[in-house]
Order: structure tokens, then sequence, then C-alpha cells
């Protein structure tokens, strides 16, 4: 058959099939030429994920995040820390509104 053919009902024990051609490939084992980007694609997905994850668990421990109950955390770190709040005002706060004068010379 033709590349777009319908072929005629095919009787089988759960009733007809018809069957249609969408495209031909060659028989046998195809060149290296032709899976090489597949492969490379493959073993970089390999490489990529545990990289990743790692990096995404880094940046969790470093951040302050605060998850509000009732929500699920599913990325959580176990060396991830928690925002502190604190009632008092920190007094490098007040430092912090000190502006210094630079004299020019």
């Amino acid at each position: 058959m033709k590349e777009g053919e319908v072929s005629e009902g095919i009787r089988t024990k759960q009733g007809f099939v018809l069957l249609k051609v969408t495209e031909h490939q060659m028989a046998g084992v195809p060149t290296l030429k032709e899976v090489e980007p597949r492969i490379q694609d493959a073993l970089y997905m390999q490489k990529l994920q545990p990289a990743l994850r790692a990096y995404l668990t880094k940046l969790r421990e470093e951040a302050f995040i605060d998850i509000k109950t009732g929500y699920l955390d599913s990325g959580a770190s176990a060396k991830q820390t928690k925002p502190v709040e604190t009632t008092a005002r920190d007094i490098t706060a007040k430092n912090l509104k000190k502006k210094k004068k630079l004299g020019v010379f």
C-alpha cells in the first residue's frame, strides 16, 4: 500500500479493523548518524536531572521560605531554614537608616 491509503476491512474476533499507512520506514537498524541526536539528548537528560535537583535544593537551603499551614511543600530540604520573625525592632535596622557623609578632598 502507498502512503495515505486505507485497507479494506479485516475481520477479527473483536470486529473489523481498518489499517491506514501513515509512513514507510526502511527495515533494519538505523545508522548512527540518524539516531545520534536522540542518544545525545538521552545522555544529556540523565546528567542534567540530578545536577538540576542538587542546584534547586541548594537554592532552597539558602532561601528563607515559609510555607503556610494547609499547603504541602513537595520540594523541601532537610537543611532548609525558616524565616525568623521578631516583635522587637532590630538594632541593625536603626544603623541602616544613618547615612554616612563623604568628604571631598
